[in-house]
């Protein structure tokens, strides 16, 4: 990422989200919502509130079940109201294939996988 965004959705943490939150535009929002770097995040907020903008930084943590949440997120995208940003899609059997897509940053966005049911 290098131009600058509104909102950040950061699954990865570490240097990875203190660089996506310095690219949030004012009144934007970076959310962490996960650790897959297992590396510690360091942001400089004396730096951040010299920038300024009214930007935050959220931790996202699941406490209860998600079902509603889930529900209402299906909604949204039935809706066409909530892009989920698929970078790639394939069959389960191609799931090698996307995890290389993945760590090679080949992909921006989502990749998923679908699956078949017999019957």
């Amino acid at each position: 990422m290098t131009e600058p965004v509104f909102g950040v959705l950061d699954n990865v943490g570490g240097p990875q989200l203190a660089e996506a939150f310095a690219l949030v535009e004012p009144g934007g929002t970076a959310q962490a919502i996960g650790k897959a770097s297992g590396l510690p995040t360091t942001i400089d907020f004396e730096q951040e509130r010299h920038r300024g903008g009214h930007r935050r930084l959220e931790v996202f943590r699941v406490d209860s079940p998600l079902g509603a949440d889930l529900a209402h997120l299906v909604k949204l995208l039935e809706g066409k109201r909530l892009d989920p940003q698929i970078g790639w899609r394939g069959s389960w059997e191609r799931a090698p294939e996307a995890a290389r897509a993945l760590l090679g940053r080949r992909v921006r966005g989502k990749a998923v996988l679908d699956v078949v049911t017999p019957g």
